[in-house]
């Protein structure tokens, strides 16, 4: 036990020599280190101002009940008698799950560039992709740099984009393409796969316009799903619609076929009238049947096309964002001044040393490669 206190004694000892021994190699480029302490702590300002403030508005949304086609759907049928009638199953094949990969497509994005958004200070009345251009600082363009590079490089080995007789490929410009992707980095949804809960976060350099893009966002999802959802439920009612009256105009031409051999032979007894009458009857009641069942179909396919359209409840609506987001501009200064006086003391303690020993190196390389060119000449 003694040994074990006696070691860690030693090795706490070796630990501050070495950080004393640290302390006394920088002791002599102490007015260097501070000079650049300084520089570093003006460019970190400087840096964190030109950095533009973020804003985030964050939007709650929660399934509306009812949407799996039970609820109205279930009360219509009980109504008209039909038991066990599943009308809305396939409603939901646009579920929650699937939010974030139609706000993040390119289509969708596309659309949203047209949206009209005003700056807070009223300086600015223009759609989105004007807002985005203008707001595309310098730090977007070195960000933005390394993309723009391989996209050049890739299109000097890729054939050029060929479009379809009907223009049935979808084109992008390169700034578009750029725009589309800013977009999307500005959008952030996520959904609760036990509640369905989606949280929709939009991001911006502006107040004013964050709030609006998330505004205009809600509204455009919501078109986007009741579109899928309206459209299959329009469809589905215009099939029972044909088949509805083509039911109808059968069951009818047979109430009067019935009809009409009932008053031809009205007086007549014989077996083959009765038996020719019963089969135009039991004809006559299976087209109606027929016709009944295809008109509860067709009243709840109407049914659905109304129920189609809700998709979501806005849990929390957006709201005017008053604080900005995101790292503040007194912790980018901490950070990134401890950061570069970490690396002016990392350069004294170990950068310069090895610096020298290259820069001798290649003064010495330098050196032979003259000799060598004079011995040959």
């Amino acid at each position: 036990m003694s040994e074990n206190i006696e070691n860690s004694k030693e090795n706490k000892k070796d630990d501050s020599l070495d950080l004393m021994k640290y302390i006394e190699q920088l002791i002599p480029y102490k007015k260097q280190i501070f000079r650049l302490s300084c520089v570093v702590f003006v460019l970190s300002v400087l840096i964190a101002l030109c950095m533009p403030k973020q804003y985030t508005v964050t939007l709650t949304l929660a399934p509306e009940a009812g949407q799996n086609g039970e609820g109205m759907l279930s009360g219509v049928a009980s109504m008209l008698g039909v038991g066990g009638f599943n009308v809305g199953e396939d409603a939901d094949a646009l579920t929650a799950q699937l939010y974030p990969n139609i706000v993040a497509s390119t289509p969708f994005l596309v659309d949203m560039l047209d949206t009209r958004v005003k700056t807070a200070n009223g300086k600015m009345d223009t759609t989105l992709q004007a807002y985005i251009i203008s707001q595309f600082t310098f730090f977007q363009k070195v960000k933005s740099l390394p993309y723009v590079v391989k996209r050049k490089i890739t299109d000097l080995f890729k054939d050029p984009i060929v479009l379809g007789e009907a223009g049935e490929t979808s084109y992008l410009t390169e700034e578009k393409n750029g725009l589309v992707s800013i977009l999307r980095e500005s959008f952030e949804v996520a959904v609760d796969k036990k509640t369905s809960v989606s949280t929709i976060m939009v991001t911006f350099n502006d107040q004013m316009v964050t709030a609006m893009v998330a505004d205009t966002l809600i509204v455009k999802l919501q078109e986007k799903i009741t579109e899928y959802r309206l459209a299959k439920a329009v469809d589905d009612c215009k099939y029972w619609e044909e088949i509805y009256k083509e039911s109808k105009e059968d069951y009818f031409a047979k109430q009067n076929e019935y009809a009409r051999y009932v008053d031809t032979n009205k007086n007549l007894v014989k077996q083959s009238v009765i038996a020719e009458q019963e089969r135009l009857e039991n004809e006559a009641l299976l087209a109606y049947q027929i016709y009944s069942n295809v008109a509860t179909q067709l009243q709840m396919a109407r049914a659905k096309v109304q129920e189609a359209k809700p998709a979501f409840v806005v849990v929390q609506p957006s709201i005017f964002p008053y604080e900005a987001s995101g790292t503040s501009k007194t912790t980018m200064v901490l950070v990134l001044t401890f950061l570069g006086v970490a690396l002016v003391i990392a350069w004294y303690l170990f950068g310069k040393e090895y610096w020298i020993v290259v820069r001798n190196k290649y003064k010495e390389f330098r050196n032979n490669t003259k000799e060598s060119n004079i011995t040959n000449s």
